[in-house]
């Protein structure tokens, strides 16, 4: 039993001695005989498309893929087949294999077709195996309104190929109100692709936007589109067959299709991306990749910028967007219409020496939009041009941070950028005292002694060159520090001066990296801190590796501590007048249970929080 043979696979098609019979010598030398009463009119038509067929998959490399330099309003052109983002992004998408993709007969458009087009089903009855796939042979349906003896395989090859005229009516059967858009989506592909003219009305960026927005706001159109440019990609032996290949990569960075489509779809990609003696092989893998990302995502979710469509309509697949780290620096990430927050997380690991993807897991990237009081962490597989069209859209001012929210593995020092980005988001916590734990609410002495020395390190760090004055000391001591009845300020300063010779030839950055390995050994390094109360109480609660833990207001002492071990499970509930937010912590085991209630606006970063930390301590004990 065999599949769909495509032409181009046929080394030769011959008579049978008796005429009776037409025979298919495939490339592998193998040899498929049939019989039919109409053996000479199936030789003359599938000698005709042999003979039509064999360039394909075989044509010259002519099309000049090359695209230009230019930049618009931060968008960027970049070459389909050789462009590498500025930072090294973990794609999330499988290698493309080093073969073809496996010519097996499954999965063609034309199977597809056969199954699914608008006329096909009425007219033509697929012999089908047992497994419900075509064996590769067709028969006209007796009751069809033409005569069983005039079909042709051209009549169901044409339904997949190219055409230079638009269609009366959807490729697929749809409902009634969707066929005009259908249509309209197919007019606006041939303007797109240069086989209709545009006009003020239908530019080619309005076609784009038109497209876009039917198969965002209508999800049973989505497969059409791709059928149509499927079809406009099939035998298109014209200058236009580039852009319906651009077209398509468009289509699948936004949107999914049918799990009835998927393999097929991807079937009709891999063999276009991976065979490079097709002409469009290197914007088909593009395609592919968008494709694969969007399946795995699920595709943009907002309905994109009339900027945005401008810049994919004329090539340009990225978009140069600022993110900032702690401290304020900035930095440039080219960022495509595809790019989801996992990505930049981990273009931005990648810049600080964080490789591990377990570890990368701990940073998380902020979206800070002025005049909130409270932010939340974007999901890993959220579009960044989902977020940022959504607040330009709102005339909001925000910025996207990245940072480290989980404090799961030990500190490195092994990269510079890596210190300063710790640096600069430890030093707020530790000047604002909550680092400290204070017993009686006293700074003990030896802690007194560390936390001058962690003065003139700060000093050092902001690339000071004389000791600290006074009125400089006070910035560079945590508040606890300065409010100490014992010591005066200026024996405070004459202490944090005294440590100055041995750390005013260190570097800024080394500076930083001592200031962060005192820390490191403090119990309260690496915890994010949340203001709660608890039974009526005003506490701290101190998230970190391991644990939850609550503190006293004031000194900072543990009053208690619930190991990740044994939390069950966290609940946001809201309440009384007002409606106040609580979190609802379940804690214990199968046997005993209890709940602490808190009061908290920070409930949904504290949920958060402690889920990402259950998930890290269950890697680590499960031997990561």
């Amino acid at each position: 039993m065999f599949g769909l043979i495509r032409f181009e696979d046929i080394a030769d098609v011959s008579m049978g001695k008796a005429g009776g019979s037409v025979q298919l010598t495939i490339m592998s030398g193998e040899t498929i005989p049939f019989h039919s009463n109409r053996s000479r009119q199936i030789h003359s038509m599938m000698s005709s498309f042999w003979k039509d067929a064999a360039p394909l998959g075989r044509l010259p490399r002519q099309v000049d893929e090359k695209i230009r330099t230019a930049e618009h309003k931060g968008w960027q052109q970049t070459n389909t087949k050789y462009s590498k983002p500025t930072l090294p992004y973990k794609q999330h998408e499988s290698p493309p294999p080093t073969h073809f993709a496996a010519d097996d007969g499954k999965h063609s458009l034309l199977q597809f077709a056969m199954y699914n087009f608008r006329h096909s089903s009425e007219k033509f009855d697929m012999l089908k195996s047992a497994n419900g796939e075509i064996n590769g042979s067709l028969k006209v349906i007796q009751n069809s309104k033409k005569k069983s003896d005039d079909w042709t395989w051209k009549e169901q090859l044409e339904m997949v190929k190219y055409t230079n005229v638009p269609i009366p009516e959807s490729l697929l059967k749809l409902d009634p109100e969707l066929d005009a858009l259908a249509i309209e989506c197919f007019e606006c592909v041939m303007r797109y692709m240069g086989d209709l003219p545009t006009t003020p009305e239908f530019t080619e960026v309005k076609c784009v936007y038109t497209i876009l927005m039917h198969c965002h706001k209508f999800e049973s159109l989505r497969d059409e589109v791709y059928c149509q440019l499927m079809k406009q990609t099939t035998n298109n032996k014209t200058e236009t067959c580039q852009r319906g290949w651009r077209l398509l990569s468009i289509v699948a960075a936004y949107f999914t299709c049918s799990e009835n489509l998927r393999p097929f779809l991807l079937k009709y990609l891999e063999t276009a991306a991976y065979d490079k003696r097709r002409a469009f092989h290197g914007t088909a893998n593009v395609c592919l990749q968008n494709l694969r990302k969007t399946l795995r995502y699920g595709g943009r979710k907002n309905v994109p910028s009339v900027e945005e469509v401008t810049a994919v309509s004329a090539g340009r697949n990225s978009k140069r967007q600022m993110y900032r780290l702690p401290g304020g620096s900035e930095t440039v990430v080219n960022t495509k219409s595809t790019t989801v927050v996992a990505d930049v997380i981990a273009g931005m690991c990648s810049l600080i020496n964080v490789n591990d993807p377990l570890e990368m897991e701990e940073f998380s990237l902020y979206c800070i939009v002025e005049g909130d009081a409270f932010t939340m962490p974007l999901a890993a597989d959220e579009y960044i041009l989902d977020v940022t069209t959504e607040l330009h859209k709102n005339q909001q001012v925000f910025y996207l941070i990245f940072c480290r929210s989980v404090w799961y593995f030990p500190l490195r020092l092994d990269s510079q950028l890596y210190v300063q980005v710790l640096f600069n988001q430890i030093a707020p916590d530790y000047l604002e005292g909550l680092l400290l734990v204070l017993p009686f609410g006293q700074l003990p002495q030896d802690l007194l002694y560390e936390v001058c020395r962690l003065a003139a390190l700060l000093h050092r760090a902001a690339d000071m060159v004389q000791p600290p004055t006074l009125k400089e000391t006070k910035f560079l001591l945590p508040k606890p520090a300065l409010m100490q009845n014992e010591v005066n300020p200026q024996q405070l300063v004459q202490m944090v001066q005294n440590n100055w010779p041995q750390i005013e030839t260190l570097h800024s950055v080394e500076a930083k990296a001592q200031f962060l390995e005192i820390l490191s050994k403090w119990p309260l390094f690496g915890s994010s801190f949340f203001a709660v109360k608890r039974s009526g109480d005003q506490q701290i609660l101190a998230l970190n590796r391991t644990g939850v833990h609550f503190l006293h207001i004031v000194t900072h002492k543990t009053l208690s501590t619930v190991p990740f071990s044994e939390v069950i499970s966290t609940r946001k509930v809201r309440a009384g007048e007002g409606a106040t937010l609580y979190l609802e912590l379940k804690c214990g085991n199968l046997f005993q249970q209890r709940v602490a209630r808190l009061q908290t606006d920070q409930a949904h970063e504290i949920a958060r929080l402690v889920r990402q930390y259950i998930t890290m301590h269950r890697h680590n004990v499960g031997g990561h």
